[in-house]
């Protein structure tokens, strides 16, 4: 099928030479010239998808129906929602082969460039947070994990990788990456962000879109279109998904815009999702506001604003603002959306809209043309079909894996550790590896399956040297699997009998009695962590303990008295305060990913020296909340009943095998003026016995502002690698914006005073200046 498109792609137009079929012309007269030979309804499909209705299309077997096509394609379409799966056929979460996969994009562009009217090809969207969502694509770490390594080159590696295998199964889109910051772990979405500070999020954001993207438009043929999103959570009220988010304008320009602002004016991403919530208290899909005012004028956004799945109609059923569809509709092209994702459900209403003067027809065309041009710049007239053997052929390859590989050893944080690892391997040591996280290779959510990943016990089992024996037991279980014996983000949520579960407590007791060190693994599964969306299947939190029965597993394990290496394998952020304690040695991981087993094995016997920091600040409890590193100073003017607020883990910890030496920081200059940049160097050394990563953080404070600032502010990092009594001098440059805030008359501005310049290993382990600004 594919081959005979790709014989076929000259369309049958006869012989005039259209302006809009010049790969020649300047991209915007090719948009002009099409849109003015298209119908109102023409117009109008270009802004729709189709996801489960893609059943229209399909026939019994779920295979493109040309005949089906005829009928529901004659005014063609925008873009095609998943071609990987089988939505609309009741079997939606099952994913194509590649092969077929491919063959229905080819069917699709070969329909719609043959057989409709103008010969309009359609944009394929797919998700790609951290792999591309689909049947035996590379799975990366999970962006907390990838926030963790504090590497923009290597996340801008990941992500190039993930357009590659999107772009060669015929996707042009990504929606991805998420740049909300995750001030709140008990919302369940957290698992989907890089982390806490805004200035972290907007340096790996940036280095995600360029891997998308690339570093220059227009768009290569091995990239995609990227989507930045949500565009505002903010910090839902009660950690509850799609719950109105309380900010204020100043709360908002200060932290959540940040990223988006930063990584607009340095990538250009084509795309912005509106979150599902209020901002402010205008749902965002609505939100003139939000979208025109703050994203065009302000951030000085030119891409297309796309719907998150289903926002558009959620102005009816959820927010309330619309008596039905065609008003959510007129409310969402007034706002500016530009694609009503997943199925047009509400802009299949858009001519009529037109007709009776509810929206206008100049509405349409600036819509019309957003995605026209993307059309034209992915070079889809020229360039429609796939080749199914690439396809296969550069799918999940071996230098894909190596990646994965990578990226998850470097995301490995280890909290704490009395010596007990790197593990000294010696014939006859036995571990006993033990929990709910330690067999399945968990993935984390929005992330397809692979049979290639590699679990902890897996991973350990290949990599333990000669000698070491390993046995194996549950614990607990910490939620029911689905039939196909996995914890998948889809699965409804079924607890286990308490019976149950101590039963394993039981069998992991007698294992552990065996063994001389105890490998642990607990924390998550994508069942209980993710993003909520139906009731039966929850992903939000009221509480940040190990979840089920895990803690009874830790007091067990405490009893045995033997030595604990634990690792924990979780979506957000958790109050693990008697694991913290007890535990020899705690790494967090994240989801670590497809080569998750192999990476973690590597750092436990020593053969990668851990290196990732916390890119989020671990909690004592829910009641603590917020524990973020940057609040202002009054936040901790008093204190709880049961004690002062802190941390259980701080924002940017990360410990390793090696020590490091950071000197204080110098400044080029200790006096400049507001609109001068001042650089900042410091030495850091290796003083241990391992060749090591070390990430220098630097943090500013204003001392005293016209209005509260926060007590620290990351403005810089970078991850170093240095080989034992190596010395390097790092250096950055603090630049007028970077001493800049909004001031009482919510101006951008400089003001004259002192500032303190921190530099370090962590929020809490600085060595400081003071900067003198006039």
């Amino acid at each position: 099928m594919g081959a005979t498109f790709l014989a076929s792609a000259a369309p049958a137009f006869g012989v005039e030479r259209l302006t809009y079929r010049d790969r020649n012309a300047p991209i915007d007269a090719r948009v002009s010239d099409l849109l003015s030979r298209m119908t109102l309804e023409e117009k109008a499909a270009q802004l729709r998808s189709m996801w489960f209705s893609k059943s229209a299309i399909l026939g019994p077997d779920g295979n493109f129906s040309p005949d089906k096509a005829t009928k529901v394609l004659a005014d063609g379409i925008g873009q095609i929602a998943r071609p990987h799966d089988f939505a609309g056929k009741g079997v939606f979460l099952q994913s194509r082969e590649i092969e077929d996969s491919v063959a229905l994009v080819n069917a699709i562009q070969g329909h719609l460039v043959q057989k409709t009217r103008l010969g309009i090809p359609a944009l394929f969207h797919e998700e790609g947070a951290h792999g591309y969502l689909a049947r035996d694509s590379t799975i990366f770490p999970a962006p907390p994990a990838l926030g963790s390594t504090w590497d923009p080159e290597l996340v801008e590696q990941v992500f190039t990788a993930v357009a590659k295998e999107i772009r060669i199964r015929g996707g042009t889109i990504a929606l991805a990456p998420v740049v909300d910051l995750a001030r709140d772990p008990r919302y369940g979405r957290v698992e989907e962000f890089f982390g806490e500070d805004p200035r972290h999020v907007a340096v790996i954001g940036t280095a995600a879109v360029r891997g998308f993207q690339g570093r220059q438009r227009p768009l290569a043929k091995d990239r995609v279109f990227a989507t930045l999103k949500h565009f505002v959570h903010g910090v839902p009220r009660g950690g509850l998904n799609i719950a109105p988010s309380d900010v204020s304008e100043r709360t908002l320009r200060e932290t959540f815009l940040v990223p988006f602002a930063e990584i607009v004016k340095a990538a250009e991403p084509a795309i912005i999702m509106p979150s599902y919530n209020e901002v402010q208290g205008i749902p965002a899909h609505a939100n003139v506001q939000l979208l025109q005012g703050t994203g065009r004028r302000q951030l000085g956004f030119r891409g297309a604003y796309m719907s998150d799945y289903g926002g558009v109609a959620n102005l009816q059923t959820h927010h309330h603002v619309a008596a039905n569809k065609a008003d959510a509709a007129v409310l969402a092209m007034n706002a500016g959306v530009q694609a009503d994702l997943p199925d047009g459900e509400c802009y299949i209403h858009l001519p009529e809209l037109v007709r009776a003067n509810r929206i206008s027809e100049t509405q349409i065309d600036s819509a019309v043309a957003q995605i026209l041009a993307l059309k034209f710049e992915a070079g889809l007239f020229e360039n429609p079909y796939i080749d199914p053997k690439r396809a296969v052929r550069e799918t999940n390859t071996a230098a894909s894996v190596a990646l994965a590989r990578k990226a998850a050893q470097r995301a490995i944080v280890l909290l704490k550790n009395d010596g007990v690892v790197p593990l000294k391997s010696r014939a006859g040591l036995k571990l006993a590896v033990i929990g709910p996280n330690a067999e399945e290779a968990l993935f984390g959510g929005y992330s397809g399956f692979t049979a290639k990943g590699v679990g902890v016990l897996a991973g350990l089992r290949n990599a333990a040297p000669k000698g070491v024996t390993l046995e194996y037991a549950e614990g607990v279980r910490i939620s029911e699997p689905g039939g196909d014996g996995r914890h998948d983000t889809f699965t409804p949520l079924v607890k286990v009998k308490p019976e149950e579960n101590r039963a394993r407590i039981a069998q992991a007791v007698e294992t552990a009695s065996r063994s001389d060190v105890i490998v642990l693994a607990l924390g998550d599964n994508p069942i209980i962590t993710k993003e909520a969306v139906a009731y039966p299947m929850p992903g939000d939190r009221n509480s940040l303990e190990l979840f089920g029965q895990q803690d009874e597993l830790v007091e067990a394990m405490i009893a045995t008295n033997k030595p604990i290496v634990a690792l924990l394998l979780n979506g957000r952020a958790l109050a693990v305060n008697r694991l913290a304690e007890k535990a020899n040695a705690l790494f967090e991981g994240w989801y670590l990913g497809q080569e998750g087993g192999n990476a973690f094995a590597d750092i436990l016997f020593g053969k990668v020296n851990p290196g990732g920091k916390l890119a989020v600040s671990f909690p004592r409890s829910a009641g603590e909340l917020p524990v973020y590193y940057d609040r202002h100073p009054s936040d901790d003017v008093n204190q709880y009943v049961e004690g002062p607020r802190k941390p259980l883990f701080p924002f940017g910890h990360g410990l390793s095998y090696t020590t490091f030496d950071i000197s204080a920081p110098r400044l080029s200059r200790a006096d400049i003026g507001r609109g001068e940049n001042v650089s900042v160097s410091v030495d850091v050394t290796n003083s241990g016995k391992w060749t090591g990563d070390e990430v220098v953080q630097l943090y500013i404070r204003d001392d005293v502002s016209s209005v509260p600032r926060p007590v620290l502010e990351l403005k810089a990092f970078r991850r170093v690698t240095l080989a034992p009594g190596e010395m390097r001098t790092v250096a950055f440059d603090l630049t007028p914006d970077d001493l800049a805030f909004w001031d009482a008359d919510m101006k951008w501005t400089v003001e004259p005073g002192l500032f303190l310049v921190g530099v370090g290993s962590s929020s809490v382990s600085l060595k400081t200046t003071r900067l003198s600004v006039a």
